[in-house]
């Protein structure tokens, strides 16, 4: 009993030591720093560079395939718009088994200046994947959505 006990800490401390490097949490920080700053460099060293890479935004046609296609569209956003600040809440964010990779997901609230107007937009739902690649975590995949008001399908 007493081999059982020490096996499980032993595990339980392996678990925990595995993710204390805080990269993937960092990694997310960092995107989110891009944005408030508008910086194209800072951005683009958080996301991996993959060709078969594939992420969303939040209006319909903000569908990338790739990095290139991703960079050009946040050259533009970052042109377009002056973020004054981000708010995140309820983070999550989990690590695989293995510990090379995480998922998270969060809300964030924005507070902009767009065509002279400070816009405010609340409650868009973040979530993506990031893989430990070396020492260094990269985003593989992330999905920013706008919930409708009611159901878009009633059930």
């Amino acid at each position: 009993m007493k081999n059982i006990f020490v096996v499980t800490c032993l595990l339980f401390a392996f678990d925990t030591f595995a993710h204390a490097d805080h990269g993937a949490e960092m990694t997310v920080t960092k995107m989110w720093e891009a944005f408030e700053k508008s910086d194209v460099e800072l951005f683009s060293m958080t996301m991996a560079k993959d060709k078969n890479m594939v992420t969303f935004g939040t209006d319909a046609a903000e569908r990338w395939q790739g990095w290139n296609d991703l960079e050009i569209s946040i050259e533009e956003q970052f042109s377009a718009y002056n973020v004054l600040s981000i708010s995140r809440k309820n983070k999550v964010l989990n690590y695989s088994k293995s510990g090379d990779t995480a998922w998270f997901s969060e809300v964030v609230d924005w507070e902009v200046i767009s065509g002279g107007e400070k816009v405010v937009i609340e409650d868009v739902r973040f979530t993506g994947v990031i893989e430990k690649r070396g020492k260094d975590w990269k985003i593989v995949q992330f999905h920013s959505s706008v919930g409708v008001a009611g159901q878009v399908l009633e059930y």
